[in-house]
């Protein structure tokens, strides 16, 4: 092969470089010894000389020695031998390799095949058996703290459990709705008229051995074929079967991921559901007749002429059992009903109690119970289409809303309110933008926001996340001027959330969702110690406000101001033209009730500021934006509020609704920094509650109004939030539609893919 010219040049250049550098090295001994030999100086022509040869030769041997030692290194790999003896390491090396090989001799004897019935001989016998194979091997293994660690298999217990050994998960896991329905089965009452009997040969006559449960309630207990697990828990839930209905909530949670994860469940994760369940069983409790005689809204009605009357079919007909006082006997009578499937589901649908329509067989009646002479018997049949349709639970542990209202003057006390309903889909809950009606720019994202995410900022886009969020109905904000706090606010010590979540006292009207948020605190915050600082909350849907709550005041709070306020399921206040004549007719009613019963009315009802020092007034904003940005629970919620809140402020601004957090002008839009809310794989999460009057705020925050709407101020300052939006995925060039579609008009841009769900009282929709 002819050498290339490159190769030629950089030779030639080496070499040439090379006899220079020898020669600048010669030069200056060579001057040295020139100088030494005209001054007559011939000893240090040889010291010269002598030090410039020792250090040649020293260079030289320290050359040879590398090349000798990277040449014998080289020729010995692989060795021959492993150096692991004491002569061929260091005694450093030599403690690492025993500790590797005790390590590896422990894990090869643990290992073998066991003896299992020498492992069940008494605790002594098994410590001298592990001691004296200790001090034949010579190794040193605690049993119960291994060196390797707890080795666990999810799905499958140990076979060295104490208590469960060699135990498949989801065996068991299987069956736990069938032990809670065979739990709720056997709390059914007795039947009041059929008890089991035997024949006495020693009396001669029958003697009562044991009460046959009533077959009605076992009908109303039983799980039905295509009934889910959620929906029997909340069933069971709503008759009071199972006790607190939080315990039915959380079993249903962690049974529910349990049984459809695609992951098993590891022992601590086992021992927790079954800890759950254990409560479960534990707290339920039979139905008493105080409770079966409200039991069901297609229960029996005693009629005038004594006859039980059983649940119609589609055709009206009913199956009607007489009973007769003269010669005891039972008489099956087939009669047509007087009224269709139609009017019967309105009259009921009126005058049955919300916990009645969860059943889905009679229940006995009051005279049942009372009046033993006029019992009636339903005959066997075949339940109808109606009395098997399935129902949907509006009290549950997932549920926070309240659908029950109360009644008009003389009618019972409550009724079941069936305007609201849940949105079947995420285009059914509210209004999507159209670009016919909203422009075209309701499909493009802001091309002037600058603002982004962190490249690292990973959300699930994949999920589909509406309707998986849990009800609510009412929403509390506490006051604490922070934005971040710890991982549970109810585990500050001190504070109003320990108080509210800790302190025993429940709403009456449905789940309370408390959360903390960075609203200022008062000025007489600072000036209390921890555990009796007062601190203001903001209460939603009811946009109110109270004032100086202290941790000893939250039962007040929870009593006299949530409790009695509106919830997310709270039909709307209609318009004075369409209550106008409902109005008149009330004031027709009032002018007939007596002086005396109006008096008697008025000093039966309390006045709330003799009650509690508490006092509230009403949020001056239109709407409301919270931004969930507790770091300790996700980091991506601390990066993407800050980003938002800018975002959103950017966009109010120009339009004059932006509201800093101590700004009390009417109308506007307050954003607020918020706690935990849940869904944080899909962060950002933003909820919007804003009121229906929203532009006759911005009206009024101009000074445009017109005298008639100051008149109405009060009105639309007590009907609240009617809606309420819950969105998330949501990214700093969405602000700028949410602004100008969700907040100011109620629509969802879209709803596909940020929509988690919410409440619409106007429609009266609701997501879960």
């Amino acid at each position: 092969m002819k050498p290339k010219l490159s190769r030629i040049l950089h030779l030639t250049a080496f070499t040439f470089l090379s006899i220079v550098l020898f020669c600048l090295i010669l030069l200056t001994p060579s001057d040295a010894i020139y100088q030494c030999y005209i001054t007559q100086r011939l000893i240090n022509i040889f010291f010269i000389a002598g030090a410039y040869i020792v250090t040649f030769l020293l260079a030289v041997l320290i050359y040879a020695t590398r090349i000798y030692t990277n040449r014998s290194v080289l020729t010995g790999i692989p060795k021959a031998w492993i150096p692991v003896e004491k002569e061929d390491v260091g005694g450093s090396v030599r403690r690492l390799v025993m500790e590797g090989l005790a390590r590896s001799a422990v894990i090869a004897y643990q290992a073998r095949p066991r003896d299992v019935a020498a492992e069940e001989q008494t605790q002594t016998q098994r410590q001298s058996q592990q001691v004296q194979a200790q001090q034949e091997q010579g190794l040193v293994v605690n049993r119960d703290r291994p060196p390797w660690g707890n080795i666990e298999h999810p799905g499958w217990s140990s076979p060295e459990s104490r208590d469960l050994p060699d135990l498949p998960y989801r065996t068991v896991i299987q069956e736990l709705p069938h032990l809670i329905e065979a739990k709720a089965v056997s709390l059914a009452p007795p039947d009041p008229v059929f008890t089991a009997t035997s024949y006495n040969p020693q009396g001669g006559g029958l003697e009562q051995e044991q009460a046959v449960p009533d077959t009605r309630v076992v009908e109303v207990l039983q799980r039905q074929a295509s009934m889910g697990v959620r929906e029997y828990i909340q069933r069971l839930t709503v008759m009071e079967v199972i006790r607190p209905p939080e315990v039915g909530a959380e079993f249903v949670v962690l049974y529910e991921r349990a049984r459809f994860s695609a992951h098993e469940l590891f022992e601590s994760e086992f021992r927790e559901l079954m800890h759950v369940f254990a409560e479960v069983l534990r707290g339920m409790k039979g139905l008493g007749p105080e409770k079966i005689m409200n039991g069901s809204d297609e229960g029996s009605i005693m009629t005038s002429s004594g006859s039980l009357i059983g649940p119609s079919d589609e055709e009206g007909e009913t199956d009607t059992m007489d009973y007769s006082q003269d010669d005891g006997s039972l008489r099956l009578r087939h009669s047509s009903s007087g009224y269709g499937s139609s009017s019967r589901e309105d009259y009921y649908s009126n005058y049955a109690t919300p916990r009645s329509r969860m059943s889905a067989a009679p229940f006995p009646n009051r005279a049942w119970y009372e009046h033993p002479s006029s019992r009636r018997m339903l005959a066997p049949r075949t339940p109808s289409m109606q009395s098997l349709r399935r129902v949907r639970s509006n009290v549950s542990g997932s549920s926070g809303g309240s659908v029950i209202r109360l009644a008009d003057r003389g009618d019972i006390p409550y009724t079941f309110d069936k305007d609201f309903r849940t949105a079947p889909s995420h285009d059914r809950l509210f209004q999507k933008v159209d670009p016919a009606v909203d422009g075209e720019e309701c499909l493009h994202d802001c091309s002037s926001c600058t603002v982004r995410y962190p490249s690292k900022f990973d959300v699930d886009m994949k999920d589909k996340m509406y309707g998986n969020i849990g009800g609510w109905a009412t929403h509390l904000l506490v006051a604490t001027g922070k934005t971040d706090w710890v991982r549970d606010v109810a585990d500050e010590k001190g504070s109003l959330m320990e108080a509210i979540e800790r302190g025993g006292v429940e709403p009456s009207n449905g789940k309370l969702k408390l959360l903390a948020s960075n609203i200022p605190v008062p000025d007489e915050y600072y000036y209390h110690e921890p555990g009796e600082q007062p601190t203001n909350v903001l209460l939603l849907p009811s946009f109110s406000i109270i004032d100086h709550v202290t941790p000893a005041l939250a039962p007040d709070l929870i009593k006299y101001f949530v409790s009695s306020a509106i919830t997310t399921t709270s039909p709307l206040k209609t318009s004075k033209n369409e209550t106008s004549s409902d109005c008149e007719e009330a004031d027709d009613d009032q002018q007939r009730q007596p002086g005396q019963e109006q008096e008697q009315e008025q000093q039966e009802t309390p006045d709330i500021n003799t009650l509690t020092p508490l006092r509230s007034r009403p949020s001056p904003h239109a709407a409301v934006i919270l931004l969930c940005s507790q770091r300790t629970r996700d980091v991506r919620c601390g990066q993407s509020a800050p980003l938002l809140r800018k975002e959103f402020e950017r966009h109010l601004r120009p339009l004059g609704l932006y509201r800093e957090l101590d700004d009390e002008r009417p109308g506007g839009v307050g954003i607020y920094f918020v706690s935990h809310v849940g869904g944080h794989k899909y962060a950002a999460n933003v909820i919007v509650y804003r009121r229906k009057n929203f532009d006759c705020y911005k009206t009024y925050d101009r000074h445009d109004c017109d005298l008639a709407q100051e008149e109405d101020e009060e009105d639309r300052d007590s009907e609240g939030a009617s809606q309420g939006i819950w969105l998330a995925r949501v990214r700093p060039e969405d602000c700028e539609n949410i602004i100008r579609y969700t907040v100011l008009q109620g629509k969802v841009v879209k709803p596909g893919h940020q929509l988690r769900g919410g409440f619409d009282r106007e429609k009266g929709l609701i997501s879960w």
